[in-house]
């Protein structure tokens, strides 16, 4: 007999891998550098930024309507990247520093 609490564990730990194979479409497939500085390289052309603690929070930049009237409106870049991110950077439960030289934006390329 299988018991409740066991194939919650298996369901829940399924999920997890499905989830965690997820490829990223911005930021060369880099989840440190997406999920710690979202999916622009130029922040003044993103509709939202990633906030601390970088596990899904998020904060809106202004240069998109909304919250700017005058701002240009959503693309459909900035909605699957906003999608992507609190999809794939919650699964990380806690944000941890870059170790290696810089900010982690350039290794080992820029992106």
């Amino acid at each position: 007999m299988i018991k409740t609490p066991h194939v919650i564990a298996w369901i829940a730990l399924a999920t997890t891998l499905a989830a965690g194979a997820q490829e990223l479409r911005y930021r060369s497939n880099d989840p440190f550098v997406f999920c710690r500085y979202g999916y622009k390289e130029n922040v003044l052309e993103a509709c939202w930024v990633p906030a601390p603690p970088y596990t899904g929070a998020f904060t809106l930049t202004g240069v998109c309507d909304p919250p700017n009237e005058d701002g240009r409106p959503w693309n459909n870049e900035d909605h699957d990247a906003q999608n992507q991110y609190l999809a794939i950077c919650p699964q990380a439960v806690t944000s941890g520093e870059w170790k290696g030289p810089g900010d982690g934006t350039e290794t080992p390329f820029k992106h």
